[in-house]
């Protein structure tokens, strides 16, 4: 069964409450010398948190790795989110698995066997050299229990549209239209991909749960209720992440979406729409070969409204 990003949207908003939360207590993350736990909240070896408006925009690299036994790693999501601190809105930038893209030290080929290669070192050199786009933390999820977060976050279910295909496709005793998926019908309705749109609407249904589920996770935190599932996604998602992200630097951006709750989550799908042609090829199949300066530039123009060549 393929394993499904639970991606920033969610970790982000969660672990606003690592800061302050019993979770950190538990494991024995040290407090300051000559101080007390509280005391390591505002400042880690000496750093202060504040203020928080001199901190930069980040871009995070997530990736959701599909690995079966013995296979070789594989990158089946791969997302940019960019988050800028005392903003209300994150970016996130998803790339098709199938880009046709130079990967350092190889051929050509499709961007996610860069991961297969060479790891997320080599994804996000990449990720770097394609788009000009550069990665300061990377996130690796690989869920075996995304049924149980989607249960944390979802209590009631979510909303969404289905459609006859995907009924189909896993028989579903539903009609077509809006009705409430729960559990492992969350991870099907993301996991499908056998209609026209193919991995193009698997790709928008992922951008639409991780935005329902931000949603959803930012009013439970403003209502000041819920404190039990926050704790509670803390615990099982950190099980399941890994990270090149500090805690010193998770403290930080926990800090500041606690103070500027993010009310909003904008998507890019690249390749644009229009940047790109179906492509054959001996070594890799097929392919999305792109035009690499339009989606440059669509990147820039997203991440920075103002940017201009």
């Amino acid at each position: 069964m393929k394993k499904i990003v639970l991606t920033f949207a969610i970790v982000l908003s969660a672990i606003v409450f690592i800061s302050g939360s019993p979770f950190w207590r538990d494991e024995g993350l040290p407090a300051a010398e000559g101080g007390t736990a509280g005391d390591n909240l505002l400042s880690v070896k000496g750093e202060s948190f504040f203020p928080l408006e001199k901190m930069e925009p980040v871009n995070f690299l997530l990736i959701g790795s599909d690995q079966r036994q013995d296979e070789a790693a594989r990158a089946d999501v791969m997302m940019v989110v960019q988050y800028i601190p005392q903003a209300s809105t994150v970016k996130l930038v998803s790339i098709m698995r199938d880009t046709f893209v130079e990967i350092p030290g190889h051929d050509k080929s499709k961007i996610n066997h860069a991961f297969s290669w060479g790891g997320e070192e080599l994804l996000v050199e990449t990720i770097q050299q394609n788009f000009d786009l550069k990665i300061q933390h990377t996130v690796k999820i690989d869920f075996n229990d995304f049924i149980s977060m989607m249960d944390l976050v979802f209590p009631e279910g979510v909303k969404v549209g289905i459609t006859q295909p995907m009924i189909n496709h896993w028989k579903w005793l539903k009609e077509p239209g809006e009705v409430v998926l729960k559990g492992e019908e969350i991870l099907q309705y993301v996991r499908f991909r056998g209609d026209v749109n193919n991995d193009f609407g698997r790709v928008e249904r992922q951008q639409e749960i991780i935005r329902l589920a931000e949603e959803n996770l930012m009013k439970t935190i403003q209502s000041g209720e819920g404190m039990t599932t926050i704790t509670s996604l803390i615990r099982e998602g950190l099980n399941n992440v890994e990270t090149s992200t500090p805690i010193s630097e998770i403290m930080k951006y926990g800090m500041s979406v606690l103070l500027n709750p993010i009310d909003k989550v904008e998507t890019l799908r690249i390749p644009v729409e229009g940047s790109f042609t179906d492509f054959s090829t001996t070594h890799a199949g097929l392919v999305l070969k792109m035009d690499e300066q339009k989606n440059r530039e669509a990147i820039m123009v997203f991440l920075d409204p103002h940017y201009h060549e």
